[in-house]
């Protein structure tokens, strides 16, 4: 009920109110000027990682952060625009922040991304945060690509089954303890033999796409890409 109400009177002051920037609510089409000028794009790079690679094509980033994960794709960087666009998405449920990031995403993915039918699944949230939130911002992202590109997304094939302090909390002391046996594979059959493309806002140090990708691998999934908005 609260994401319906949440989404009613979205549709209420659009019908009433001048079209806004996604990013800082200035009056705008999509992005202002200022705002679009300030997104950190993310060329092209290494096949794997995304990262600059040399004149030579040799991609010299340590790829540590992507165990279990074949390729990363995320069509922003974290910073400016693109970092404002995400919190207005996640934390004020902006409707508009959130389109635009899946768009790009779908976009990303469509050039970059896995050949065939790939099945989307989107990094979940604990039951008690997507209640206080009122939606679960990397399932709403990964539906709105999926409606893009045609794919299914897999609900409920991989569940977070302890609640977990933010990853960016300043008492989280380590990363990949804070998510260490917060997820399981509740469907394995459903992704057994498939190239799954994991779904979520942020890609930071990577602890929870690690943890979610082994689980895939461990439940049958031939390869797991990851797809984000941003990267760090």
């Amino acid at each position: 009920m609260r994401r319906l109400w949440r989404q009613l009177t979205r549709t209420l002051l659009d019908a009433v109110m001048p079209p806004a920037c996604a990013a800082c609510g200035e009056p705008a089409v999509t992005l202002c000027d200022p705002c679009r000028r300030n997104l950190a794009l993310r060329p092209a790079g290494c096949l794997r990682c995304g990262e600059p690679t040399t004149p030579a094509g040799v991609c010299t980033a340590s790829h540590a952060a992507l165990t279990h994960v074949r390729q990363l794709m995320a069509p922003f960087r974290f910073v400016g625009t693109a970092g404002r666009l995400v919190r207005r998405f996640k934390l004020d449920g902006n409707a508009a922040a959130g389109q635009l990031l899946a768009r790009a995403m779908a976009d990303c993915c469509r050039h970059q991304g896995p050949d065939g039918r790939a099945l989307l699944v989107a990094v979940p949230l604990h039951r008690a945060r997507r209640r206080r939130r009122g939606f679960d911002q990397a399932l709403w992202l990964a539906r709105a690509v999926a409606t893009r590109l045609g794919l299914r997304v897999a609900s409920g094939v991989l569940v977070r089954c302890r609640a977990t302090r933010p990853q960016g909390d300043a008492l989280v002391l380590s990363r990949a303890e804070n998510v260490r046996g917060a997820f399981v594979v509740r469907l394995p059959e459903a992704v057994a033999g498939r190239v799954v493309v994991l779904l979520d806002d942020v890609f930071t140090t990577g602890a929870t796409a690690r943890t979610c990708a082994k689980l895939l691998r461990q439940a049958g999934a031939r390869e797991v890409v990851v797809l984000v908005a941003c990267r760090s």
